[in-house]
């Protein structure tokens, strides 16, 4: 069994104790005015021992802030927005000597009176840390002029232009659509204004992802689904695909490709800004999902969008390449059905390489997504090649960023014109690991229709990779985050490339990370000697800072969160303990005998600061569930509101677990992984219920008479599966935005794990909760928001029907017009962690 405990404990106020034994002290008594009255009487102090729902949705008492930098493309230096009351400035900071010059001053952001407001003043502070300037300029000349409104900003790579985004509107889960202007910031000319994007009669708020070509003379952006192009200097406008029909998308995508791929921007320009591939996708015959909106108007109103659900028709895709000189488009010619393909990757080769304006490389997932297809394509005849394919029983990822190996490091090659080797993680072994591709560069490819590439291993191991962070520019070595002993923890490690090219895998990299444990995430400069660090673990709050990686050395602090730090560690004390725990005794099924899961617990203690003392099966146990393959709950970092609600929760006496099922995505290798493959809704309950029962056995101050479940989205669907399949271990269940039934979700993420209904309707019926909804003989409460695009609520009321026609009691909460994180609207996130507290307290104190 491996185990490892941590307790946070409170700071004891030792003072006020003290204080308390004293006797009063004397004070000078004042002369009273003849206004003065009995002084009213002190408000009372707060308990900064304990939390409470108001401090923690009403108050700032645990705010987390951070300092919002970003590595410049080429040089290790910094750049920073930097807000004062007076407006932004745009500071280049060195490294590492940490000296902050001014690049953009805040008098380039300023608009001329005449120009009025372009976005709220107060958009200047979004998305950033704003630091205020407290001086106080009485001046009686005061330059009144307002700064523009800065959500987003970008330079072009001649630091000559600057590009904004404000006046932002939300599509889907971020801020994509909005208003752009540049500037010239090279001169200091009066006469030099901000000119919108698009145009100054542009539509407000409907310019969609504005990139400037490499070069910095251009800029595409996408509008109203069609695509254009922009000269930077004299604002000359030009149409690159466009169409009539609003389901014809280029240049951005829809629904289920953002949500599923992560894809949003659709542009990718040539290294030598000569060319424009984008995607375009043909959502006709897509199914349309409507949503009705209650409450925006007076009458209902509906909201309709394209959403493929499992087994339904999507959107074909493909990508073309517009040539800037030509003004013409040569369309690819990618093999298979296009509304049977994904299109997920589109990517130049880099611009060291030979063919680099006429090579890209795509990724082509099949609709079962077991099949990774990478694919070296010709944009002048528009020709494509296969030069590997990763195959997987279950499912394969694509490479959502590409590591490119110098050119200078490929000496076997002819050093004027190397063969290019891409970094691409692989789990071909049984764990995921690095391999070096090499990308075959013919001067031709229309005699080819399969050229394989050659593919050596990087790393290798009984251990993952989990993400490779970065390549050093001269090509010495990789830098990757991995958890080879922890699962739950993630540091940074580093591999020679020379040993891992030369055909011998590093299995004991070298780790360059403290050995303190937690959650270290990274963001290393070009050169990879630098990173800006992030670090927490469980119980502690985030701390940002710039590191020298080898030999590793903390520079500088960014941001350390003391006040929320302090905060924590004055709340009255938690035991935390990460443990691993068999289950094969609670399972007949012989596959489970050896498996053993990963699990956190929160305890409220004893007198004696101990769960020892606690009397046997006095604390009712909640389980926070997920259960997906997408995500993995039992981690070692700061969990925010969601961990000060669970340990609100054990100031009320009640222990709150987590576990990771078989299936989550956790660094144990591919057979843990991918063993949920055809089996959510039944692998995953069972793991989750076995393990609930090993943690009543391991320690025993917990109650079996008083086990909760609660869960959102899949964790959702995992607790009604939960409480229906299980009746006799759950006491009661919250599910937040569940998927009742998995037929209702979306084709990519779904068949993905599922297979495709066609072969597997079965297995698709058995771990949907629906189907299991006769077995609910405890407390349930469902909440669903009405406006949910991603889980629609139309799902649930399919359930509730379900339950209705069982007559089993529930209780039940639509918030409306809420998506799915259920946060819009005054007060929504303060009502509805009130709502699931008082249901828990209800029904498990």
């Amino acid at each position: 069994m491996l185990a490892r405990r941590r307790f946070a404990l409170a700071t004891l106020a030792l003072t006020a104790a003290f204080l308390g034994f004293l006797p009063p002290t004397t004070s000078p008594v004042l002369a009273e005015s003849p206004e003065s009255t009995v002084a009213p009487p002190s408000p009372p102090k707060k308990d900064l021992a304990k939390l409470s729902l108001r401090r923690l949705f009403k108050t700032s008492d645990f705010r987390s802030k951070s300092r919002t930098l970003q590595w410049d493309d080429t040089e290790d230096v910094l750049w920073e927005r930097k807000t004062g009351k007076d407006g932004p400035t745009l500071d280049q900071v060195s490294i590492p000597e940490m000296e902050s010059t001014t690049i953009v001053p805040r008098e380039k952001f300023l608009l001329p009176a005449e120009e009025g407001d372009l976005d709220s003043p107060d958009a200047v502070t979004r998305g950033d840390e704003t630091q205020s300037d407290d001086s106080q300029d009485t001046d009686s000349d005061k330059d009144t002029r307002k700064p523009i409104g800065i959500r987003e900003w970008t330079l072009s790579s001649d630091d000559q232009t600057l590009l904004v985004f404000n006046n932002t509107r939300r599509v889907w889960r971020k801020h994509t659509r909005g208003d752009y202007w540049l500037k010239d910031v090279s001169t200091d000319s009066p006469d030099t204004k901000w000119r919108k994007v698009g145009g100054e009669d542009a539509p407000d708020a409907k310019t969609m992802f504005a990139t400037f070509a490499p070069d910095g003379q251009s800029i595409a952006f996408v509008r109203d689904n069609d695509l254009y192009l922009e000269d930077c200097e004299t604002g000359d406008l030009q149409m690159v695909a466009g169409s009539d029909d609003p389901k014809l998308i280029s240049g951005t995508f829809d629904w289920v490709y953002e949500e599923e791929l992560g894809l949003q921007n659709g542009l990718r320009f040539s290294p030598n800004s000569q060319k424009l591939a984008f995607w375009e996708l043909d959502s006709n015959d897509v199914p349309i999902q409507t949503m009705i909106d209650n409450t925006s108007e007076r009458y209902a109103q509906t909201i309709e969008f394209a959403y493929p659900k499992v087994g339904q028709t999507n959107s074909s895709a493909r990508v073309g390449v517009w040539d800037r000189k030509t003004k013409q488009t040569v369309w690819l010619d990618l093999p298979g059905d296009p509304r049977e393909n994904y299109i997920a990757a589109v990517d130049w080769l880099p611009s060291e390489f030979a063919h680099a304006n006429q090579r890209l490389l795509i990724q082509q997932l099949n609709r079962k997504q077991n099949q990774n297809h990478v694919l070296l394509c010709d944009v002048e005849t528009g020709h494509c090649i296969n030069i590997h394919t990763e195959i997987s029983d279950a499912w394969v990822r694509h490479q959502r960023e590409l590591h490119w190996l110098p050119g200078s490091v490929l000496a076997s090659d002819d050093e004027s014109n190397p063969s290019p080797r891409l970094l691409w993680l692989s789990e071909r072994s049984g764990w995921q690991h690095i391999e070096a591709i090499e990308i075959p560069s013919p001067d031709s490819l229309e005699a080819e229709s399969n050229l394989p590439s050659r593919i050596t291993p990087v790393t290798g191991g009984s251990w993952d990779v989990i993400s490779i962070a970065a390549v050093a520019k001269e090509g010495t070595h990789i830098d990757f985050i991995a958890s080879p002993e922890h699962p739950s923890q993630r540091a940074l490690y580093r591999v020679s490339l020379e040993q891992g090219l030369a055909g011998q895998p590093k299995t004991t990299p070298q780790l360059l990370s403290p050995e303190n444990g937690g959650t270290y995430t990274y963001s290393i400069s070009p050169t990879a000697q630098y990173a800006i660090e992030s670090w927490s673990d469980f119980n502690s709050a985030p701390v940002k800072r710039l590191v020298q990686l080898d030999p590793y050395k903390q520079l500088k602090t960014f941001s350390n969160n003391e006040e929320l730090e302090e905060s924590l560690e004055k709340l009255a004390p938690v035991h935390t303990e990460f443990v691993r725990l068999p289950i094969g005794e609670f399972t007949d099924d012989p596959a489970s005998a050896d498996v053993e899961l990963d699990v956190w617990i929160m305890m409220p203690v004893g007198k004696d600061g101990t769960i020892e003392s606690l009397a046997s099966k006095s604390i009712p146990l909640l389980v926070h569930v997920y259960g997906e393959p997408a995500g993995q709950t039992v981690l070692d970092k700061y969990g925010g509101t969601t961990y000060l609600w669970h340990r609100l929760l054990t100031q009320h006496g009640i222990a709150v677990a987590s576990v990771d099922n078989r299936g989550a995505n956790a660094p144990r290798g591919k057979s843990f992984r991918q063993s949920i493959y055809k089996k959510i809704g039944r692998i995953s309950i069972s793991d989750q219920a076995h393990a609930t029962q090993a943690m009543l056995k391991q320690f025993q101050a917990l109650d079996p008479e008083r086990v909760g479940l609660w869960g959102w989205s899949g964790g959702g669907s995992s607790t009604l599966n939960g409480l229906f399949q299980f009746p006799e271990l759950y006491s009661m269940g919250i599910a937040v935005a569940p998927v009742p039934d998995q037929l209702d979700y979306d084709t990519i993420y779904q068949e993905r794990y599922m297979g495709l209904v066609t072969e597997n309707r079965d297995a698709f019926v058995a771990g949907s909760p629906i189907t299991h909804a006769s077995g609910l003989s405890d407390p349930l409460l469902l909440i669903h928001g009405t406006a949910d695009d991603n889980v629609h609520y139309a799902s649930s009321a399919r359930l509730i029907n379900r339950l209705i026609a069982e007559n089993k009691q529930f209780q039940m909460m639509a918030y409306p017009g809420r998506t799915h994180s259920v946060s819009e609207g005054e007060g929504t996130r303060y009502h509805l962690r009130t709502m699931m507290t008082n249901f828990i307290l209800q029904h498990l104190k």
